[in-house]
């Protein structure tokens, strides 16, 4: 695979991946490693401009307030958790020195053991914060002449969307590396996920084609009890919507991965536009707490009282992360995966019970990024003589 710096202006291909700090869970069972897209985008970034994405430093800050990572390449990200920082918590980063910042979730679950948004366990997810804008940072440091850099521009976040044009294999491909982080450490919020176009972000697209070129999408490593339950294996899972979405590239995804014996599979009926789904989801998670706090409200022995707060922690911890990541409007258009329509396809990982039961919670390996860039990049090569030419 030869990835180089281009020399064009814009691709005639996107791609796309993103970062949703802290949000791990959502209702009905699902569990998600949702660093995927930020670590695919950046992995592949790496061989066209090398940097060293390795943590070296953690400074945590307990009077200020701030967690900062520092890569070995230079870059620094920093978060400050809504609750503020304990020692033993400052004592646990630590471990990660020496891993490579890439895997923000997989290294925030391994350093404290669990990973909860919704301002369940703030400190986790500023971490997560800190390690995803390090990322960034040093490429930006490392080349900045080569890389196109907006903050996001949502009220209470604080992440940071990176673009660049690189050569796949000689064909132009614009790519966009994307952090939605909420401030404090209280995720998730990803109105500007997938290649939803707005603000600041919607301008850097523009200026990389990624309005109008198709585009892959690149999502996490996730366990969808309603898909994954017949699963035997870490399998791909390809998504379009019919009349919708660009099936071509799902399609040419697919067959990517079935050329290289890699499981996969495509659904072209599992990203439909419903009004007011989300709408609906959160009002009905709405009633759920209520009718909870009113349970509480009237409760008098203790046991009654710790098992009604048990069953709120696991709504608040859970379920809402399904509510919570994104407007009601925006997701009547892009839907879950932040997909806008006409444009491109959504890649992503699944896995099967057998590994939800003993993980608990995915984590995104160098291998599972290996495979995402194996089918990608094929994809691509099939997908040559079906783009318009770049601009130069």
């Amino acid at each position: 695979m030869e990835v180089t710096i281009s020399k064009h202006k814009t691709g005639c291909i996107g791609l796309v991946g993103h970062v949703g700090v802290g949000h791990v869970h959502s209702h009905l069972g699902f569990v998600q490693d949702d660093s995927g897209g930020l670590a695919v985008v950046a992995s592949l970034l790496q061989k066209a401009l090398p940097v060293d994405t390795t943590v070296h430093r953690v400074n945590c800050d307990l009077k200020q307030n701030c967690i900062t990572v520092t890569t070995r390449g230079g870059g620094t990200g920093a978060a400050s958790p809504r609750r503020g920082i304990s020692p033993a918590e400052a004592e646990l980063m630590q471990a990660a020195v020496g891993q490579d910042a890439i895997f923000t979730q997989s290294l925030a679950v391994r350093t404290f053991g669990r990973l909860y948004g919704q301002g369940i366990w703030e400190t986790p997810v500023a971490f997560q914060s800190a390690l995803a804008l390090s990322v960034i940072d040093t490429f930006v440091r490392n080349y900045p002449h080569h890389c196109l850099i907006v903050d996001e521009d949502i009220p209470g976040n604080h992440g940071r969307i990176l673009g660049a044009v690189v050569d796949i294999t000689g064909i132009p491909v614009s790519m966009l590396a994307v952090v939605n982080a909420t401030a404090g450490g209280i995720g998730p919020n990803e109105d500007l996920e997938g290649n939803i176009m707005s603000g600041a972000k919607g301008e850097l697209m523009e200026r990389l084609s990624l309005d109008s070129i198709p585009t892959i999408v690149v999502e996490g490593k996730a366990y969808v009890p309603s898909v994954c339950a017949t699963l035997t294996d870490l399998t791909f899972w390809i998504r379009a919507q019919e009349n919708v979405d660009n099936t071509t590239i799902a399609r040419k995804l697919l067959a990517a991965a079935t050329r290289q014996k890699i499981p996969a599979g495509l659904s072209l009926d599992a990203l439909p536009q419903e009004k007011g789904a989300l709408r609906q989801a959160t009002y009905n998670l709405g009633q759920r707490i209520a009718n909870l706090g009113q349970c509480l409200a009237r409760a008098e022995k203790a046991a009654d009282k710790v098992a009604i707060v048990a069953k709120l922690a696991t709504l608040i911890s859970q379920d809402a992360g399904g509510v919570t990541f994104m407007s009601d409007a925006q997701h009547e258009v892009v839907r879950g995966a932040g997909l806008l329509p006409g444009t491109g396809a959504v890649l992503s990982l699944l896995v099967p019970p057998s590994y939800i039961d003993w993980w608990k919670i995915p984590l995104l390996t160098a291998a599972d990024v290996n495979n995402y860039l194996r089918i990608i990049t094929v994809a691509i090569s099939q997908m040559k003589d079906q783009v318009g030419r770049p601009s130069v």
